[in-house]
């Protein structure tokens, strides 16, 4: 309990503001995408097609249980492993890349189905803001929290150019970062999954 209530001291010290500025950016990105797939009249199938290439084959197919279990593999583990690895490369904001393209993907299914019938396509937004919220915040937290970690990387990569030995301690960086994951990213990313799964389809209903 002790170090649940570090974490949470850590994240809201160092990392909460910056998560949030990360969450608006990730709005924006929807919106612009919403609105400029929206405007441009675009090839639908195609897109639709892109789309679903793009997601994974078992997310897709999947039903109840095993669509939160398929979701969480992917959005829980693999995507939060590739913007670890990403945040191991001495580059600021790669791990980035991860929360635009999950911002983007909506924003341009969004105005996809906006175009083919405005009122479902209003219910197909309203449905999907809530595991929406909680996914990209998600991210975003992990995002913040790998700021850190890719900041003392950067001044590991700096200090071998300069005299004298680093003490930045990259190996606790490390840790804190997997103990805020397992902490918090993890069971939001699960909450998201329940919420899509569950949730989305009761609130579509209702238009």
């Amino acid at each position: 309990m002790h170090e649940v209530m570090i974490i949470f001291n850590i994240i809201k010290k160092t990392a909460f503001k910056r998560a949030i500025v990360f969450f608006v950016i990730a709005t924006i990105v929807t919106v612009l995408g919403t609105a400029i797939t929206y405007s441009v009249n675009p090839d639908i199938e195609g897109i639709m097609e892109s789309l679903g290439d793009s997601s994974s084959d078992q997310l897709r197919e999947s039903t109840g249980i095993k669509k939160v279990w398929a979701y969480v593999m992917n959005n829980g583990f693999m995507v939060p492993l590739q913007m670890f690895v990403l945040a191991l490369i001495p580059i600021q904001f790669l791990y980035l890349i991860n929360v635009v393209s999950t911002a983007l993907i909506p924003g341009i299914l969004f105005g996809v189905v906006l175009q083919m019938d405005f009122i479902k396509g209003l219910g197909v937004i309203a449905s999907t803001i809530p595991h929406y919220c909680v996914e990209v915040l998600a991210f975003c937290l992990f995002a913040a929290a790998l700021f850190e970690l890719n900041r003392v990387i950067r001044k590991k990569v700096r200090s071998v150019f300069k005299k004298g030995k680093d003490q930045v301690p990259l190996v606790k960086e490390i840790l804190g970062t997997i103990k805020i994951y397992g902490v918090l990213i993890l069971p939001m990313i699960m909450a998201a999954a329940f919420l899509e799964t569950y949730i989305a389809d009761i609130i579509f209903n209702l238009f």
